[in-house]
């Protein structure tokens, strides 16, 4: 099944992530009176995690089942080589076209991180190129962990994953009080359990748990306005100046999860079972925008460096309206992702699919059958 409420919860999320970022790149959008309202687009970040989740389930049991078939190597490598196709081509050249712009507009203090770990997104290192990856960072290390499971433990996986996840859920505690040196704030991170919830939440759906879906659409928006409160940006440099940046970090990461999470995985799941029931899905142009939403993802901030800067050399800043500005950089941002989507991030999965797998990498949530991309 394509659970097309899915896609259109990702384009919602997409539309949030544009959202909380379009007020650094103009000037005096930075004092803009709304900035301080779309916080809340971090928010779109418990979405994807908890959508990755409830995908990469469907995707295990695949993988699972074909092992009959295929025997445990092969499946490894088709569920690893799929994740490697979807992420990094699109991603290598959002990074080169970065480091063009960062040539044409460069930072007051130019960066000079590891460029390899920037290239293979296995650290949560601090990436000026593309900032928004550093989500991506942590779906790579989940599917590195999930891979391992797949071809250590075979059928078992799930076990595998279970106590990883339980052992995160422990250092969260723990790091609570006490800073994690690094990597381990990095492989022990809270927010990782947001993937959890989607796996629960796909266990859930599969077991025909179909109950209170009304309740928990309700619930979840709720749940989600309150649990804002206590992430607000102030909330946040408070735990800084009191606890130290490292455990306000993992505060911050473990109220993420208790006060978007948890939300996004009851608003998921009302999704899922009202489509299901088939008593609602979402139109068309939002289930579109999910599809793109990869692209829309990697490219919107890209695109708001050059396109701040390009406002600035042709000295509209401060003689247009800021707000119009604003506008037309986000039409754009949306314009290039779309675009991606359809004239690279399509041809990129099916060509490279096809010579590697036999078969191409679909955007959608799941492929037909029921299973994910």
């Amino acid at each position: 099944m394509n659970y097309r409420n899915i896609q259109g919860m990702r384009g919602i999320a997409a539309l949030m992530v544009v959202s909380g970022h379009m007020f650094t790149n103009i000037a005096p959008m930075r004092t803009h009176w709304a900035r301080p309202y779309f916080f809340i687009g971090g928010v779109s970040v418990a979405f994807f995690f908890v959508i990755s989740g409830f995908i990469i389930y469907h995707v295990i049991q695949r993988s699972i089942a074909s092992m009959d078939n295929m025997g445990t190597g092969r499946a490894v490598y088709a569920f690893a080589m799929k994740r490697f196709i979807r992420i990094y081509p699109l991603y290598w050249i959002v990074f080169g076209t970065a480091c063009l712009v960062m040539a044409w507009a460069p930072p007051t203090a130019p960066p000079h991180e590891p460029m390899f770990l920037l290239l293979t997104l296995i650290d949560n290192v601090p990436n000026f190129r593309v900032y928004v990856v550093w989500t991506l960072t942590f779906e790579v290390y989940f599917y590195a962990m999930v891979a391992l499971s797949l071809f250590l433990l075979e059928k078992r996986a799930m076990v595998g994953l279970t106590f990883w996840l339980a052992a995160i859920g422990g250092a969260s505690l723990l790091g609570w009080w006490v800073p994690l040196p690094k990597p381990l704030d990095f492989v022990f991170a809270p927010i990782l359990l947001e993937i959890l919830l989607g796996i629960a939440v796909a266990k859930f759906v599969e077991h025909g748990f179909r109950r209170f879906n009304g309740a928990s659409l309700a619930g979840a928006l709720m749940w989600i306005v309150i649990g804002t409160w206590f992430l607000r940006p102030a909330a946040f440099e408070l735990n800084v100046d009191h606890l130290g940046r490292l455990v306000a970090i993992t505060r911050s990461f473990a109220l993420h999860v208790v006060c978007w999470g948890i939300p996004a995985a009851l608003l998921v799941y009302g999704l899922v079972v009202v489509e299901i029931r088939q008593r609602w899905i979402m139109p068309r142009v939002l289930q579109s925008l999910g599809n793109a939403s990869f692209s829309i993802y990697l490219w919107h901030a890209v695109v708001f460096n050059a396109v701040g800067e390009l406002f600035v050399r042709l000295g509209w800043v401060g003689v247009v309206s800021s707000t119009g500005l604003t506008v037309l950089m986000v039409a754009i941002g949306l314009a290039v992702g779309i675009a991606s989507h359809h004239f690279l991030e399509k041809p990129i999965r099916r060509r490279l699919g096809d010579r590697l797998l036999s078969r191409g990498v679909s955007s959608r949530s799941l492929e037909a059958g029921g299973y994910a991309r």
